[in-house]
């Protein structure tokens, strides 16, 4: 996905206080009271948030101002995705997986790409390409098995399906449909016990215009309840819209839907919104709806995640300029012990000189009451 329209917004992170780390080491107890109760020892689990990017830009599809210029875009953009090349990417994406270990991960922009030759979009215009060119989720699954990691989908949701014609063999008279389906995922690890799986679209989502014409942007979430060593938390994963008023109207949808879900409850995803973000989603989930933003209260650094740029392939770090990628937590029995954000270093790139998404991700790691 492009940047978010808010950049160069910087993010102070509160410092650490001493009660966060150790009740007892904040205290000499020289009033001779009784001893302060030390946090309850619970299960200690990472989750994570990583928008994986699509490959391209799509939205520089609103650029086509006629039916006839839609081919040629589509054709640049999928140029693109080949030379972002996920099967490569994918590989530093698992490194990092297998880096943080975490319970739970939450992908976003999990994109699968399938084409039809020759096009019958005129004909037919609803998506009907099966040839296969790149399954993104059946791609990182591969490389976090070849590294002996053993995670599965506990959910999956499909958000926007589209295809349109692309210019991809050199004429506008020899056209190829190229359909993109877009997933949100939750990759569990094998000791993670899931039940109660919810896989659901807003029912407000944006419209973006193609060509003189307006395509809706289907977007979703994903829900999971887990166990692990013995602690029990609901998870969800979401990618909210970045444009206006989606962004606010999912934002508002998901908290209602939020509000009927056991706690305590870990929200993560590319949410499109941070502090002082002109997109409100991010004061709707930390005001009346109680969530806490996990990297406000331990993190360190600006925490920027977003976002470099579409050829994935800058040679410096400017582009992370914002913090649009997510943790929130609400209810007892949560306490977020430490956060970091991974895939923003120069030494993280591919050999070829690729980042692993246009996005960096986050890892939180909570302790979580049995």
């Amino acid at each position: 996905m492009a940047p978010s329209p808010l950049r160069r917004f910087r993010v102070l992170a509160p410092l650490l206080g001493c009660a966060v780390l150790s009740l007892s080491a904040c205290d000499d107890n020289d009033d001779g009271g009784p001893e302060p109760k030390p946090p309850v020892e619970g299960a200690k689990a990472a989750v994570m948030t990583r928008n994986v990017y699509l490959g391209a830009n799509i939205f520089r599809l609103a650029q086509a101002q006629s039916p006839q210029q839609v081919p040629v875009v589509a054709g640049q953009l999928y140029a693109t995705v080949q030379a972002t090349d996920f099967p490569t990417r994918a590989e530093a994406l698992a490194d990092e997986i297998q880096s943080v270990n975490p319970a739970l991960v939450g992908l976003q922009e999990v994109s699968l790409y399938r084409t039809q030759f020759p096009s019958n979009f005129l004909s037919s215009p609803t998506p009907d390409a099966q040839t296969v060119a790149y399954d993104f989720l059946a791609i990182l699954l591969e490389k976090l098995q070849e590294r002996g990691l053993n995670y599965r989908v506990a959910a999956k949701v499909e958000n926007a399906d589209a295809e349109l014609p692309a210019a991809l063999a050199g004429g506008a008279l020899d056209l190829t449909d190229l359909r993109l389906t877009d997933y949100d995922v939750i990759l569990a690890r094998g000791d993670v016990q899931i039940s109660g799986v919810v896989e659901q679209n807003y029912t407000n989502n944006q419209q973006v215009p193609v060509g003189g014409a307006q395509v809706t942007f289907k977007r979703g979430f994903t829900k999971v309840e887990a166990t692990f060593d013995g602690a029990s938390f609901t998870f969800v994963n979401s990618h909210l819209e970045g444009l206006m008023p989606a962004n606010q109207q999912q934002a508002n949808e998901l908290v209602g839907i939020l509000a009927s879900y056991p706690r305590p409850i870990i929200l993560v995803g590319d949410l499109n919104t941070g502090p002082g973000s002109p997109t409100p989603a991010y004061g709707i989930l930390t005001g009346s709806a109680g969530f806490t933003d996990a990297w406000a209260q331990v993190g360190v650094g600006n925490g920027f995640t977003c976002c470099v740029s579409e050829t994935v392939n800058d040679t410096n770090t400017s582009g992370f300029d914002e913090r649009i990628d997510l943790v929130f937590y609400a209810g007892e029995g949560l306490t977020p012990l430490s956060a970091q954000v991974v895939g923003d270093l120069l030494t993280d790139r591919t050999t070829s000189g690729l980042w692993p998404s246009d996005h960096a991700g986050v890892v939180v790691e909570f302790n979580i009451a049995r």
